[in-house]
Order: structure tokens, then sequence, then C-alpha cells
């Protein structure tokens, strides 16, 4: 097995997005592609899940690549993507697609507030339908799991309903929280409440200075700044022992990045990003994949109930 690429585009609601499907590659049938370079997928436990991670801002999608091969390792498929769109003040750049009216404090929770997961799912069917793509018949389209990085992460978490994004089955963020900017119309430092109808898992960083520099956002008192542990402990309300907060010391919030692109985004509020420790990524890597196993019933070389308690753990909690 090689993990294979597959590129396209698809309109996330008015704005364009370029996604890359990850897929377990049959490499017994290279000589199939010395033209056109269109590796067959592989059969071996196919079809296989799928899981979508959505970008944080002016986050290049390469910079999950490594992520995206160690779940292709474990069988399954990945979807990395960028929507190009509005930024607010900042502009336009990358996104992973949020409709801010949806989070308003009239609409939040009553409607999906991604506008990418939709459209994007709807092109994974018409790929897995073509009979002319590599991965015809191989993805299992009633088992996806979402999961996402900084502003990727809270759209993932926020849209954590499966009458939303059909077949949902798990979701997992990174440097993610669901405290809400008072300039969307919410009180100071008031965490919403997400649908956490699936198993959830809330990783995060000890030393994020990205969620710390952006405490403005949300807050001007003196209070302790700790959006990550307040939304599990507020937003989530699910009770099944299958949810998780893991706090990674010695982390920052481009931790889940290799390599950090330093051209853009907010990278500079923590000059050392761009050397994240490789150890500290793997160990990631080690959790996410165990979580979603355990989520979608399948075996794991290792359990996030063994892996929370690595040396480099400063802080965890289950519900």
């Amino acid at each position: 097995m090689i993990v294979r690429g597959l590129h396209f585009s698809f309109d996330a609601q008015g704005d364009a997005a370029l996604a890359t499907l990850f897929y377990p590659g049959d490499d017994r049938r290279l000589e199939e592609a010395r033209l056109t370079g269109q590796v067959p997928a592989a059969d071996t436990d196919a079809p296989w899940p799928v899981v979508v991670i959505m970008p944080g801002i002016n986050v290049v999608p390469d910079s999950y690549r490594w992520l995206a091969h160690r779940l292709v390792a474990d069988g399954l498929c990945v979807v990395t993507y960028a929507a190009i769109g509005s930024l607010g003040p900042a502009g336009r750049g990358i996104t992973p697609g949020i409709d801010l009216a949806a989070l308003a404090p009239d609409t939040i929770g009553t409607r999906p507030s991604s506008t990418a997961l939709g459209p994007l799912l709807a092109h994974l069917a018409e790929l897995a339908a073509d009979e002319h793509t590599p991965v015809a018949g191989h993805l299992d389209l009633g088992r996806f799991v979402v999961g996402g990085h900084s502003a990727g992460g809270t759209a993932a978490l926020h849209n954590s309903e499966p009458e939303w994004v059909s077949g949902l089955q798990a979701v997992f963020a990174y440097a993610a929280h669901t405290m809400i900017a008072t300039a969307l119309g919410h009180d100071e430092a008031a965490v919403a409440s997400i649908p956490a109808n699936v198993p959830m898992m809330l990783l995060g960083g000890a030393d994020d200075g990205v969620i710390a520099a952006s405490r403005d956002r949300y807050r001007t008192d003196d209070g302790t700044h700790d959006p990550v542990r307040r939304t599990f402990a507020e937003a989530i309300h699910r009770q099944q022992g299958d949810s998780w907060l893991v706090e990674l010391a010695g982390a920052g919030h481009f931790a889940i990045c290799d390599l950090v692109d330093t051209t853009s985004g907010r990278s500079f509020l923590e000059p050392d990003s761009p050397k994240t420790d490789p150890a500290i990524r793997e160990l990631l890597g080690d959790l996410i994949a165990a979580f979603i196993s355990a989520s979608l019933g399948r075996p794991s070389g290792s359990s996030v109930e063994q892996l929370v308690d690595h040396p480099s753990i400063r802080h965890w909690d289950r519900r």
C-alpha cells in the first residue's frame, strides 16, 4: 500500500475551494499509472471511512499532510482542503468556510455554520460513484470523522450534529474552542454549547501563544483565559465516556502543523513554531488515530487510555 492523493475543486457556497483526497493506493498496479499518475485504490479493508481535516485561518492544507499519511496507514481516507473566502476585517484568505450569521446569538446552534462540509461531502459522493476515478466504490460514505485545527477545529465543534453532517461518527479539534467573539454580539467570555452528538476529542497545547494573544476578541477583564478547558467543561454535555480533553506540555498553536508556513497567518506570535517538535506531533497523531479507531469500533495499536499516561501529557479529562 502507498499513500496517493486525488486533487479536486468544489464550490463552498460561493467560495472556491481546492481539496485533496488521500487514499491507500495499490502499489502492485503502478505500471497502469505510468502515463497518467492515477494509481488505483487498494482493495484491502475497503470501503474506507473518510476523515475531513478543516484548516486554520491562512494555514495551507499541506501543513496537515503528515496527519493524512498517518491516518491512511490505518485504513482511512483523508481529505484536506482550503476555501478562499472572507476573513472579515482581515480581507480574504484561506478559511475552513464559516457562516458567521449562523453563530449570532439568535441563531447559534440552530443550523450548520460550515459552508464547506455539505458541498465537500456531496463531491466525495460523486467521486465514489464515478467509475473513472481511482477511488470508485472505495469510500464508506456512511462513516465520516470531522476534525480541524484552530478556526477549523472550532468549525468542526460547532457542526458536531449528524443531522447536519450525514454519517458523522466523531469530531476532533486541536487548538480550538467555542468561546464566541464579542463582535458577533455575544457577552464577554461566553462559551457556546455545541451539539456534541458524537464522541468528541479536544486537544490543546499548554504553550498556545495564539489563543493567549487572541483574548481581546472575547474579553476585556483580567480573568483566567483558558477557553479550551472551558469548552470541554461547559460546551460538551455528552456523558458517555467517549469524549476526551488532552493538553500537551510544551506544545504551541501550530504543533499539529508540519511544516509551519511563516509567510501567512499568525505564526509570528510563536517565534519557535517553525520548529515544532516531531515527538509531540507523533503523539498527536497517535492520539487522534486511537480516538478515531475507538469511535469507529476498529482495532488500534494503542488506546487513548494508554496514551494519556505519556509524560508529555500535562492534563487530561474524560466524560
